[in-house]
């Protein structure tokens, strides 16, 4: 049994005439009735009632004609739902993202994803870059906004660049040089500083502290929390200053107030990153928004740089 000999079925019993039937299916009418006679045969009853002028239903006719249209219409919907996601506007997308380097632009992005995509399910992740690779390697992220990675891991990514950040001084705003439009680091040698862990971040902590190198000092931390968040808490408690990129001034910490530092720090860039290989629907069309969209989240995000 196939679908062609459900269609014509159902089209003769909807027009109640081959002749009908046969010009609304383009198909020549010897040809349906011999996929009709067929069907019966595979049945093994008969269907329809055949005259001269029409052609009338038989009760396992009636029986059967229900069924076959709902095998078609769900065959139709099937083929439908198939499409829709080859061109990936059903499913799902887990995008994980370091919370303060994405906080600016994402939001927009999503709404406008979601907006196009409206029945493919987002799932967002708070996650470090060292939780990201976790996650990778666990199924549970398609995509992640992140630091670049280390040449062992980025072998099997693709890397993105979204737009690029330097780093930059948070401290307390009752500090005496909380006013100043930029700071020199090596003045802050003797002060206590929160450093963010290096193991969630390793390329943006050994950043920091080749920061506080070139300043002709190492600091002396005090404090190592594993979210630039509690970085950001801890030194409006006043435990100490701390080195941050500069995206964090979206969070607008209370209490807190970020300085471009000089001489400036070298570039970092946040990056959109996803495993090697050809990308799913729901992840092709992601990054075809984030590309549509990168010139504006560049404008946004170096603005101030």
């Amino acid at each position: 049994m196939e679908l062609r000999h459900l269609k014509y079925f159902v089209t003769v019993a909807e027009r109640h005439n081959f002749t009908r039937a046969a010009e609304e299916l383009h198909v020549a009418q010897p040809a349906i009735s011999q996929q009709i006679k067929s069907l019966e045969d595979e049945l093994g009853v008969s269907l329809l009632h055949r005259t001269k002028r029409s052609v009338k239903l038989t009760a396992a006719g009636h029986a059967f004609f229900s069924e076959a249209g709902e095998i078609l219409a769900h065959a139709e919907l099937s083929k439908q739902i198939a499409r829709r996601a080859a061109r990936g506007e059903t499913g799902s997308l887990a995008i994980g993202c370091v919370g303060a380097s994405a906080s600016g632009f994402l939001p927009e992005l999503i709404r406008s994803y979601r907006q196009r995509f409206p029945a493919v399910r987002v799932h967002l992740l708070e996650l470090t870059p060292e939780q990201q690779l976790q996650a990778f390697a666990r199924g549970k992220i398609d995509v992640g906004f992140t630091r670049p990675l280390v040449a062992s891991d980025a072998k099997n990514f693709t890397q993105e660049r979204i737009y690029r950040d330097r780093l930059m001084l948070a401290v307390p705003e009752t500090h005496a040089l909380a006013r100043a439009g930029h700071v020199r680091l090596e003045k802050f040698a003797g002060e206590d500083f929160v450093m963010f862990k290096r193991s969630e971040a390793p390329k943006l902590a050994d950043a920091m502290m080749q920061l506080c190198a070139r300043a002709g000092f190492t600091p002396q931390v005090v404090s190592e929390p594993p979210m630039i968040q509690t970085v950001l808490l801890a030194v409006a408690a006043g435990i100490g200053v701390a080195i941050v990129p500069g995206c964090v001034r979206s969070f607008r910490q209370p209490g807190v107030t970020i300085l471009p530092v000089r001489p400036a720090s070298p570039f970092i860039d946040l990056v959109l990153t996803r495993p090697n290989g050809e990308p799913s629907p729901t992840v092709a069309a992601w990054l075809e928004l984030v590309r549509e969209r990168l010139p504006a989240i560049r404008r946004q995000m170096e603005k101030e740089l």
